[in-house]
């Protein structure tokens, strides 16, 4: 009881020293790859075309896929900016936090987009599990407020919170891939137990948190007023926008 008591104070400590505000505006100017985990963005060949973008974004479990190697070809080898929900879960969270991974990875900033109380929640569980004085990133709270009532009643996912928050930004240019909003199954090696779409639609309405439907009508009206210079999706995506 005591150590935990020890622990709780020393992560509360941590997080309050560590975590910062994530400001999209970081994005201005630049030309920016977000690299989503389904089967779209496999068998493409797009790999050296998205490490040639100015800034590489990736979710939850992705640095570990990219770190086996075995699909440089088609999504790439860099992440600088990683968007995970802090809930570690491997079935039903983001997977584990692993800065060494990280670090080794050359990612700059890990961000847990959900600026509210179960996404702190989640920040200060990471602090009190590891006692680690890492820094990590918050977006800020306008701005996850926005995506947030884009979606309500539900709760935006990470792919989809970080997909809105660049497009709020003045990128110059934004290439998309690895996004089907549960239209078709994951990609190798991310989450290989559900390797049918079927599977997928299944996972993410047992969480019971996240609508892929609202966040696809959401996308599409962030897209049709996003701020960046402009905007091209993977072929999969775009044929899922005209048929839904």
């Amino acid at each position: 009881m005591m150590q935990r008591l020890v622990s709780a104070v020393k992560g509360i400590r941590l997080a309050m020293a560590n975590v910062k505000v994530f400001d999209p505006a970081f994005f201005d100017g630049k030309r920016v790859a977000v690299v989503g985990p389904a089967s779209s963005a496999f068998n493409t060949g797009r790999g050296k075309f998205i490490d040639g973008f100015d800034v590489v974004v990736r979710m939850n479990k992705s640095p570990f896929v990219v770190d086996k190697g075995a699909f440089v070809i088609d999504i790439g080898a860099r992440t600088d900016v990683l968007f995970h929900c802090f809930h570690e879960n491997p079935v039903g969270g983001g997977g584990p936090i692993d800065f060494g991974l990280y670090d080794r990875a050359g990612i700059k900033y890990v961000v847990n987009p959900r600026n509210e109380f179960t996404g702190l929640r989640n920040t200060f569980n990471f602090y009190k599990k590891y006692l680690q004085p890492t820094t990590t990133y918050l977006l800020p709270r306008r701005i996850y407020d926005q995506i947030s009532k884009s979606v309500e009643p539900y709760r935006p996912t990470t792919g989809y919170s970080a997909l809105s928050a660049i497009l709020l930004s003045s990128a110059t240019e934004l290439y998309v891939t690895g996004f089907t909003f549960f239209k078709t199954a994951y990609g190798e090696g991310y989450r290989d137990e559900m390797r049918e779409a079927a599977q997928a639609q299944k996972f993410i309405e047992g969480v019971g948190l996240h609508n892929p439907d609202s966040e696809l009508q959401g996308f599409k009206r962030i897209l049709a007023h996003n701020n960046c210079g402009s905007v091209v999706l993977d072929a999969e995506l775009s044929d899922i926008l005209k048929r839904y």
